[in-house]
């Protein structure tokens, strides 16, 4: 909780914080000088937020840490410290939020779309023709040129994230206009999902663009992480056939599926291990992570594909964990990123950041 406060404190009166926290010139001397210098309209994942979630889980189900030492359950406990928490980080959290809507928003109306979203479109500032770094999938294929038109659905898929947390930290602290507000535009984040989104010929969830030849709205499909975002936030209906498509792609061992996790892009992407392949095939623990935590949570006890769910969930399961250790077995490391072929660990090690993420697969905290 103290370091999400104390970053927190880093936002801004505009509702910004820079990806790199800089201290020092011994620090300095280690971040690459392309990210010495940040931009005050370039965004980066939200994902603070998630651990505000936890917490919150943690106080509706307080009973279950009696045995957690006193000072763990110090702001579970006592109300009024709960209280005045919430309402810091909040105000913090809140100017972010509308941070994110006035400098990344994207258009509908302007490139010929239609939407029952209204204008709810989202777009990555800061790309480059082979890089969106803000989004955190640096290389991941997006549209080939940066274009004012295009659209990102892990982007929005993010805001809908934000509104989901917000409005439960807003209705915990006597918000309830706010409250109304992320539900509001968490209903038209879902509609403007599947109205600018929902590609129908690859069936996934993709960006778009706007083709300056044929003057019209353009996917841009790459079946990968990206098309599963909706799925990661619970922003999927769980009786929808865009759930099963959704599925259907993890489960397809010519696209995502691999023996040893998720691969980041799909095997069938002419794209798929191009260029710097940083994003273009290696499976990551964090994305595995979510795609886990949602099927947990979300879509594998209720719902007409429920079944369908769950064994995906234990089979996605089994497979992170028996390849994390027996890759740690071989070679005494933890990875960044593993690969899709045989499971072999890649690039930095040892890596204990988000691939220490199979300790809370293993013991499903999600």
């Amino acid at each position: 909780l103290d370091a999400i406060k104390h970053w927190a404190t880093l936002i801004d009166d505009q509702g910004w914080v820079g990806r790199e926290q800089i201290l020092g010139d011994e620090a300095r001397s280690k971040v690459p000088r392309e990210f010495q210098t940040q931009y005050p309209n370039y965004a980066n994942p939200p994902f603070l937020l998630a651990g505000l979630n936890s917490y919150l889980d943690r106080i509706e189900n307080s009973n279950n840490l009696q045995y957690a030492p006193e000072l763990a359950k110090l702001h579970i406990d006592n109300p009024a410290k709960a209280q005045e928490y919430l309402e810091f980080v909040y105000e913090k959290f809140s100017r972010q939020y509308n941070w994110f809507l006035k400098t990344q928003s994207g258009e509908v109306k302007k490139w010929g779309r239609k939407s029952r979203g209204g204008e709810e479109a989202y777009r990555w500032r800061g790309r480059t023709p082979n890089h969106c770094l803000t989004s955190g999938l640096d290389d991941y294929p997006r549209a080939p040129i940066p274009h004012a038109g295009e659209i990102h659905v892990d982007l929005m898929s993010w805001i809908g994230f934000m509104s989901q947390i917000l409005r439960r930290i807003a209705l915990k602290i006597g918000r309830e206009d706010d409250a109304k507000a992320y539900s509001y535009r968490l209903h038209q984040i879902k509609l403007a999902l599947i109205d600018l989104h929902w590609n129908h010929d690859s069936q996934s969830f993709c960006d778009a663009t706007y083709d300056e030849d044929s003057e019209n709205s353009k996917f841009i499909v790459h079946k990968g992480y990206v098309s599963l975002f909706p799925l990661l936030f619970g922003l999927i209906e769980k009786d929808s056939e865009y759930l099963l498509h959704t599925l259907e792609l993890i489960r397809n061992e010519q696209e995502l599926w691999t023996p040893y996790g998720l691969a980041s892009l799909s095997q069938s992407d002419s794209l798929f291990e191009s260029d710097e392949d940083y994003w273009r095939g290696a499976i990551w623990m964090n994305i595995n992570y979510l795609v886990l935590s949602s099927l947990y949570k979300n879509y594998m006890y209720s719902g007409v594909y429920a079944e369908l769910a769950k064994q995906i969930y234990t089979e996605l399961r089994q497979n992170l964990i028996k390849n994390i250790h027996s890759e740690y077995e071989r070679t005494g490391y933890l990875w960044e990123q593993y690969s899709p072929h045989d499971g072999k660990g890649r690039r930095s090690h040892p890596f204990t950041g988000w691939t220490s993420l199979i300790v809370l697969i293993m013991a499903e905290i999600y």
